[in-house]
């Protein structure tokens, strides 16, 4: 209950991880969570159970709209910014992805900068590129899509504001999160993809096949989310965060039609642009805080199989 007499603010508060973010925040006793989003891509039924919640409040508007932000900032002990343009949105709006991902987290840096407003900022394994060895924070960053460029943007505001004008912020990069919540009818989120296809007896459609994945299911992504702001050294710093779990998206598609599938065929295509082989990260810095991701990655495949099947029904 360490957030118990405390305004939080979620950013993204309808997407899949911010939704979970918003969950936990009100269970650790938060007296009041304010959740932004411009449902650009956040759904509003992944907040419908918290209607008529009156420690819950939504707000509809963008991390771009600085008066917003600085009156939401004002308001709140602790936010958690979890906006950002996807992935796979990026080429066809790359200006959006670089309004979003860049000048919505300096607004929130500029916003915090007289304050005593704790952050946790939402970055992306998509800073660095590949490595057969795995990749500590110190790690050359070398993006290969307008989305990886534009999320180190942001995160370098977010360390340059911490060093420069002491601003409470930390960076957590996530690799692969995967669960409930996450979309499965769009481009993103192919443990959803492939159970939804699955389970509707759909091929499955693998690009290349061969690239490693680290897949973390959301509630560990969440814990580390709450550790970090919890823990005071960790202000200013920058932290991988990944399961252990080592698969390919060919593995995986032969996992899922092995447990669920009956009849399900991969369809192979080549590789989508920016696909990165072996973006795996080095976690012993976030470990050394007392992080270890708790759910297998059967027990969160089944997990989120669950939901995708209620989801389906729907």
């Amino acid at each position: 209950m360490f957030l118990k007499n405390k305004v939080v603010l979620v950013t993204g508060a309808s997407g899949f991880i911010g939704s979970h973010i918003v969950d936990r925040c009100l269970k650790e006793g938060a007296e009041k969570v304010i959740g932004l989003d411009n449902f650009a891509s956040g759904l509003n039924k992944n907040i419908m159970h918290l209607k008529g919640n009156e420690r819950f409040e939504i707000v509809n508007g963008d991390v771009r709209d600085f008066k917003l932000i600085k009156n939401l900032v004002e308001k709140s002990d602790y936010v958690f910014h979890e906006a950002a343009a996807k992935l796979v949105n990026s080429l066809k709006n790359p200006r959006l992805d670089l309004e979003t991902n860049i000048i919505g987290p300096f607004n929130i840096m500029e916003a915090a900068k007289d304050s005593d407003v704790r952050i946790i900022h939402a970055s992306t394994g998509s800073v660095f590129s590949s490595s057969d060895k795995p990749m500590k924070e110190t790690h050359v960053k070398d993006p290969v899509t307008f989305y990886g460029i534009s999320k180190l943007a942001g995160e370098k505001y977010c360390l340059h504001f911490a060093e420069q004008f002491g601003v409470k912020v930390s960076v957590l990069r996530y690799f692969h999160v995967y669960g409930p919540r996450q979309d499965y009818s769009g481009e993103a989120g192919v443990v959803s993809i492939f159970l939804s296809k699955t389970l509707k007896k759909e091929p499955l459609t693998v690009y290349g096949g061969e690239q490693v994945r680290c897949f973390t299911y959301v509630d560990d992504d969440v814990e580390a989310n709450m550790l970090l702001a919890k823990k005071k050294e960790s202000i200013g710093q920058d932290y991988n965060v990944a399961s252990k779990t080592r698969i390919t998206i060919k593995e995986l598609a032969e996992k899922i039609i092995k447990k669920y599938g009956g009849g399900s065929e991969i369809i192979y295509k080549p590789y989508k642009y920016g696909e990165r082989l072996k973006p795996i990260p080095d976690t012993t810095k976030i470990e050394k805080l007392g992080f270890s991701a708790k759910t297998s990655f059967e027990e969160g495949l089944e997990k989120t199989k669950k939901w995708v099947e209620e989801d389906l029904k729907n």
